[in-house]
């Protein structure tokens, strides 16, 4: 059972650290990540703003890609050494409600500039 849940802390792990890539694409290089940032269906070409998209989307994506990864490594450290005991459903709490918050947050910002 341990293995199964060091899988799926990994598998957290690294999908916070490509949400990292995904900021630095968005902010250093101007790509927004289609597959991570908009629906399927939802062209580029049709923003409103591409600049002001990425200004007010980057921090958002930086703050969840640096939840994503915390509360990843601190979900692999929990399965390889047990020592946060019911903490550790706190972790869950709260990298479930960032999920939500940036699901909202990204809907919002599609509908402002879509």
């Amino acid at each position: 059972m341990g293995s199964m849940f060091s899988l799926i802390d990994i598998m957290i792990l690294l999908c916070g650290v490509y949400i990292l890539y995904v900021f630095y694409q968005l902010k250093y290089k101007g790509v927004i990540t289609e597959n991570m940032l908009l629906p399927k269906g939802t062209s580029i070409a049709k923003c409103k703003d591409k600049q002001a998209y990425i200004a007010e989307m980057s921090p958002k994506v930086l703050a969840y890609g640096l939840l994503v990864t915390i509360c990843g490594a601190l979900g692999l450290l929990d399965d390889t050494y047990k020592i946060m005991g019911n903490f550790y459903y706190v972790i869950l709490v709260v990298f479930l409600a960032g999920t939500v918050w940036f699901g909202v947050m990204t809907k919002k910002l599609l509908k402002k500039y879509w």
